[in-house]
């Protein structure tokens, strides 16, 4: 996707080289021109994330604002430096000439030839991602909330209100939802209905059961960090230490959990 960008300019930037060296009656081919400008864009292509990500670092890290100030100008000379080394290390042997006859002497004619390019270039990249971090951005929709369950078997749909669902159990790639004494086969893991039931209302107590919290009557401790849970349907189920803390938080948000005796 970044080189999208830069071939666009790069062939702009050909475009007005060929046709204003033709007015001035100084008329180049137009290939040599377009390749020398594809050179020059395509190292800044290669620069193009490492200014981008080192601007959304002092974006996102560096709170006074003449520190991002003074950050920008630190980063400035580096970039042009780089861009300048860069097309020496990889394009000397295309472009070398008596004037260039090393890799270091072709970054200095550079540095003064496209001081001001590049220097509008940086400015460019970074302004852009200025823009793209403060540019206010509408606020996800949040998914529809479901109240139910539906159950598709044989061409009939069955729905099961969420707050009549006491527990539900893993049944290998299916689950079995309890809920008002009866008990029900989803073709759905365990682990899909976890993510997508509300979270303040059910928990996972087990790689195998995850329960409504308002059903919980007790936890008792059985020792080594795992407990049972006993809920109010008079079902108990085990409830691993992996979990216990979670569940803990949401049967009482404003205490830490603690330790279950041993």
């Amino acid at each position: 996707m970044i080189l999208v960008p830069w071939s666009l300019v790069a062939l702009a930037q050909a475009g007005q080289g060929y046709f204003v060296a033709a007015y001035r009656g100084h008329a180049q081919d137009w290939w040599p021109t377009l390749g020398y400008a594809a050179a020059i864009y395509s190292i800044w292509a290669l620069l193009s994330w490492p200014i981008v990500g080192a601007a959304l670092a002092i974006e996102r890290r560096i709170k006074p604002w003449w520190a991002r100030i003074a950050a920008y100008l630190l980063l400035w000379p580096a970039t042009v430096y780089a861009h300048v080394l860069l097309f020496g290390l990889v394009y000397w042997p295309v472009y070398r000439s008596a004037r260039a006859a090393t890799r270091g002497e072709m970054a200095d004619i550079m540095f003064v030839r496209n001081f001001d390019t590049n220097t509008m270039l940086y400015l460019a990249l970074v302004a852009g991602t200025i823009v793209w971090v403060c540019w206010p951005r509408r606020p996800r929709e949040a998914a529809p909330r479901t109240d139910a369950i539906e159950i598709r078997s044989r061409g009939r749909l069955t729905r099961i209100p969420l707050d009549t669902i006491d527990w539900i159990g893993a049944a290998g790639d299916y689950a079995e939802i309890h809920a008002a004494g009866r008990t029900m086969l989803i073709e759905e893991s365990l682990a899909s209905l976890a993510e997508r039931l509300p979270a303040a209302e059910f928990a996972r107590i087990h790689r195998g059961a995850l329960i409504r919290i308002d059903r919980v009557r007790e936890i008792a401790p059985i020792g080594r960090g795992d407990a049972h849970v006993r809920l109010i349907g008079g079902e108990q189920l085990r409830l691993s230490r992996r979990f216990r803390d979670n569940l803990a938080a949401l049967l009482d948000p404003r205490s830490a959990p603690a330790e279950p005796a041993e």
